[in-house]
């Protein structure tokens, strides 16, 4: 196994009263997850996620990215049990980023990164801090999109609201991919303690001040972190690598091969993909991930609307602050599509009544089968499947003398059943014929 020297440090921050972040680093498996919801909720979450993953991927056997992706879908499942089953725990979820060492088919032993939420993963190497992981956020969403630019978004109130956390849904996408282990690499991973407080290259220049102890640079960064307002908990994992492959050449960008990038026109000119910690606004575009499918098979999907969470350190909430487990974008969506179809059954019932009151507007004379005169009310000839009805009789046609015949064949319309009334007893009396003398 490839040979590392790791560092841990953790703490509540400088407003909050409880820790509901966990941790785990050991050999082969470096863990961070920030949990969510009220009633130390969000603690019982973080928790689940480091343990699950701890057991599913015990240093002494060989472990896959197969495996990491699994464990992260195993306890997001585990904690939406959780949440549904127990009331005090409803809503709960986490964010976890998580780097292991793997058994790559091709390259043999590598670093398996995967995340879900925004706790990121980082990695030095040359004096270049560069980010790993992608954040599921709402701001980096406007940041991909343009709308908003990195400097922006460290400011934006809406920061803490992440789009993708374990325990929300039965099943979660999960980013994945692996990377070499490179000696003299430095990797960090963090909750978004860190990260919301200070700079990239606040962070890049503490780990260079600490080379030699994880230790002490966990707790540097934990200590910058609360000095520069501690709004949130913050941890820290650091893992150096003493042996693995050689260092590329210092002018080579950092080359990974993540599942979510797989376009030939995404490679480089060496054939690798590349991933920046600190790219523009056009190459986040670019980079948005293609998602994990939730499955057991590592299988690249387009992405798709997700759930909304804001870490909040007592609550599970959504982008209008009510306290759900419900995918708000989900719910929005069919909340449209339901908006939609009833107003579509609006305009046809509607429709259908104006057709209606159309068809059964006005009366008309005229003689039935029967060669009886008949009051109809309804359009002549029917309306569709409006057909007239007859509503009330007059003579027979026997009765009535030629003209008379005629005016009725004619079908006189009325705009009443009652003027149709007078016009049968009025106009259409029978003919008397006067005996001879």
């Amino acid at each position: 196994m490839a040979e590392l020297r790791w560092g841990t440090a953790t703490h509540e921050g400088q407003l909050r009263s409880q820790n509901e972040d966990h941790a785990h680093a050991g050999d082969g498996l470096f863990v961070v997850a920030d949990g969510m919801g009220g009633h130390l909720a969000g603690e019982v979450a973080s928790e689940m996620a480091v343990d699950r993953l701890n057991e599913r991927l015990p240093v002494e056997e060989e472990n896959s990215l197969d495996d990491l992706v699994a464990a992260i879908n195993e306890a997001n499942l585990e904690i939406y049990e959780g949440s549904v089953d127990d009331p005090d725990q409803a809503g709960m979820g986490t964010t976890v980023t998580a780097v292991a060492v793997v058994t790559d088919p091709h390259d043999g032993e590598a670093f398996a990164v995967a995340n879900v939420g925004d706790s990121r993963s980082y990695v030095l190497r040359h004096g270049r801090l560069r980010q790993l992981t992608i954040d599921h956020s709402f701001v980096q969403e406007l940041v991909a999109e343009g709308a908003i630019t990195r400097a922006e978004a460290r400011t934006h109130p809406r920061r803490n609201i992440v789009t993708r956390a374990l325990g929300i849904e039965p099943y979660v996408r999960v980013d994945s991919w692996t990377m070499p282990i490179i000696r003299g690499d430095r990797l960090v991973l963090c909750s978004d303690g860190l990260v919301d407080e200070i700079t990239d290259d606040a962070i890049n220049e503490i780990l260079q001040t600490h080379t030699d102890d994880p230790d002490a640079a966990a707790q540097a960064l934990v200590d910058a972190a609360n000095e520069a307002g501690g709004r949130d908990n913050i941890t820290v994992v650091i893992v150096d690598v003493l042996a693995g492959d050689d260092p590329p050449d210092p002018t080579a960008e950092l080359d990974v091969v993540p599942l979510w990038r797989d376009a030939e026109d995404d490679l480089d000119e060496t054939g690798e993909n590349e991933i920046v910690s600190d790219p523009t606004d056009a190459e986040l575009a670019d980079q948005a991930p293609t998602l994990y499918d939730g499955g057991d098979d590592v299988t690249p999907v387009p992405g798709a609307a997700l759930p909304i969470v804001e870490p909040d350190g007592d609550t599970a909430t959504t982008d209008d602050d009510a306290a759900t487990t419900k995918p708000r974008r989900k719910r929005l969506a069919g909340l449209a599509r339901f908006l939609l179809a009833l107003g579509v059954a609006a305009v046809l019932i509607l429709g259908f009544s104006i057709l209606a009151a159309w068809a059964r507007s006005g009366y008309f004379v005229a003689f039935d089968e029967n060669d009886r005169v008949v009051i109809y009310q309804g359009r002549q000839g029917s309306v569709l499947w409006f057909d007239p009805t007859q509503e009330s009789f007059g003579p027979l046609r026997d009765e009535l003398d030629a003209d008379l015949i005629l005016l009725v064949e004619e079908q006189p319309n009325f705009s009443s059943q009652a003027s149709a009334e007078r016009f049968v007893s009025e106009r259409l009396t029978p003919t008397t014929i006067e005996p001879d003398e």
